[in-house]
């Protein structure tokens, strides 16, 4: 059975919910942050699509976009010193845990969409 190539948003949103980018089905990661060697669903293989630096940096420039107005609203709620860092450390830790999986789902999904394979584009 074969299937067509799907449009670029199609593969971005896939990523994005961290499934396969061609079915849309089958779960890209088989814990964390492990990319699956193929889809369970539609025997896609992920052999050789790596993000690198890619999904962290990604989630630290939407973490920095996200946390900027928090801190300057709470900062204006005059709280003392220890009690806001510990919140402000443990809401960006939280935040960072949720974000990083979803960017390297998305990465995941790009990198097959251009056929990027050990961080060169295979050319067919």
């Amino acid at each position: 059975m074969s299937m067509l190539m799907p449009n670029l948003i199609a593969v971005m949103l896939r990523g994005l919910c961290r499934r396969c980018p061609r079915c849309g089905v089958g779960q890209v990661f088989n814990g964390y942050l492990t990319i699956e060697d193929v889809c369970p669903h539609c025997q896609e293989s992920f052999e050789g699509i790596r993000t690198d630096d890619a999904a962290p940096w990604a989630t630290i420039l939407l973490l920095g976009h996200i946390m900027a107005p928090i801190v300057m609203i709470v900062v204006k709620l005059d709280i003392s010193t220890l009690p806001l860092t510990i919140i402000m450390v443990g809401l960006e830790f939280l935040l960072a845990l949720g974000i990083l999986p979803v960017m390297k789902g998305l990465f995941v999904g790009l990198n097959w969409r251009f056929n990027i394979r050990d961080g060169k584009p295979v050319l067919d």
